[in-house]
């Protein structure tokens, strides 16, 4: 059976996180995504986390999990004969892709302006911190600078303490992710109209509008209740504690009296049910500290994983606090089908994830992150008409590096 995006090309001039991951998932689902690249100035993400710690272009870990299902054409941008490459893809092509700092498209000739001249019906997304426009546009910024402008290093942390990011490139994924979404609409918009668009896309007004409760609370309470570490406003307790063994944690989240009391019982404390101090949600909240000294005293107790079972059984919210080797080593991941093999060429058969869903009438496409220009020649002569004899011409001339 076809992917839904099959006969859907796109060309992809991301780099680092976010475009990357928005187009390997367009790629798993049918796209032709041709990712363009150069060894001049080679994505930075080709050199993190060298695959059984060696090093190369071609051996990142990290790379390789989330540039999978595309192809790779190499190209010296800066090189006027390469731009003119560029655009013979590009009208080959229904989307384009960048995250580049805001002007580099145009410098290359290769703006929304300039390359709809050439294909009204192309829809073209870029992604940059603040936009396109107005007085933040030449920003120039990663995870962590996002998160500080989108407001989420001032919710994320605990009270008194100093604001924190939840990792250097979470914000990444998340707009990934929200990118797919927004070109999905813009594909409807054109099967409907015929009308190719562009689309501005903020990254850090997309992290902003992931934090819905503190800013609905401001919008209709004037209220910055600020961080409150892993508490809930309605919910006590809720957080992580501690269980038997090394840094070792469970996370609970209490919903109500019913559950409390549950809880307590496979505790081993029924009485703590009874305390007034805890006996109502209201006092479990004016009692916090007590409570969760009181929770942690009891969980340190137990083996994780037996106490998650348990809590389970009695139909309470609670789960491991797991890191990547805990993960790999859970059969219900594998069984889900997020986690792949691939066998890429220079880093060998690896676990990399994929989509994080389960289809029930069709199965994702997926194939190793491509090595860099590894599809330069089948992309210049199969689809753009080069000659082998301009190929050459243009390896020489270092056009394609």
């Amino acid at each position: 059976m076809a992917l839904p995006f099959e006969g859907i090309r796109v060309a992809d001039f991301g780099w680092i996180f976010a475009v990357p991951h928005a187009t390997a998932w367009l790629g798993a689902l049918g796209a032709e995504v041709i990712r363009v690249e150069s060894s001049v100035a080679p994505d930075l993400v080709r050199f993190l986390s060298g695959t059984d710690g060696t090093p190369g272009i071609n051996r990142s870990g990290i790379f390789n999990s989330i540039n999978f299902s595309r192809k790779s054409l190499a190209l010296d941008l800066t090189k006027p004969e390469a731009r003119e490459v560029a655009l013979r893809l590009v009208r080959r092509s229904d989307i384009v892709t960048e995250n580049y700092t805001v002007g580099n498209m145009k410098k290359f000739g290769l703006d929304y302006e300039s390359i709809r001249a050439l294909k009204p019906d192309l829809i073209m997304l870029s992604g940059t911190p603040l936009g396109q426009t107005g007085p933040y546009a030449n920003t120039v910024g990663f995870g962590p600078t996002t998160q500080a402008f989108a407001g989420m290093c001032h919710l994320t942390g605990y009270p008194g303490d100093f604001p924190c990011g939840i990792g250097g490139t979470w914000p990444d994924f998340a707009v990934g992710t929200a990118m797919v979404f927004f070109i999905l609409a813009a594909l409807h918009h054109r099967d409907q109209t015929g009308e190719g668009q562009y689309l501005d896309l903020s990254m850090a007004e997309t992290v902003t509008a992931m934090l819905p409760e503190a800013m609905m609370d401001y919008f209709l309470n004037w209220r910055d209740n600020g961080p409150i570490g892993n508490r809930d406003s309605a919910m006590a307790p809720h957080g992580v504690f501690p269980v038997r063994g090394d840094d070792r944690w469970i996370a609970i989240a209490i919903a109500s009296d019913e559950e409390f009391g549950a809880l307590c019982e496979v505790l081993g404390a029924p009485a703590l049910a009874k305390e007034t101090r805890f006996v109502k949600l209201a006092s479990r909240l004016a009692n916090v500290d007590d409570l969760e000294r009181a929770v942690a005293s009891r969980t340190r107790e137990f083996d994780r994983d037996a106490l998650v079972a348990e809590l389970r059984a009695r139909n309470l919210a609670a789960g491991p606090v797991y890191g990547p080797i805990d993960l790999m080593d859970d059969p219900a991941l594998r069984e889900s089908g997020m986690l792949i093999e691939l066998n890429h060429p220079e880093s060998g058969t690896r676990i990399v994830p994929g989509l994080p869903v389960g289809f029930s009438a069709m199965q994702p496409e997926y194939r190793p992150a491509p090595t860099i220009g590894a599809d330069s020649e089948d992309v210049l002569g199969d689809l753009l008409g080069y000659s082998r004899e301009e190929i050459a011409r243009l390896r020489d001339d270092k056009i394609i590096v």
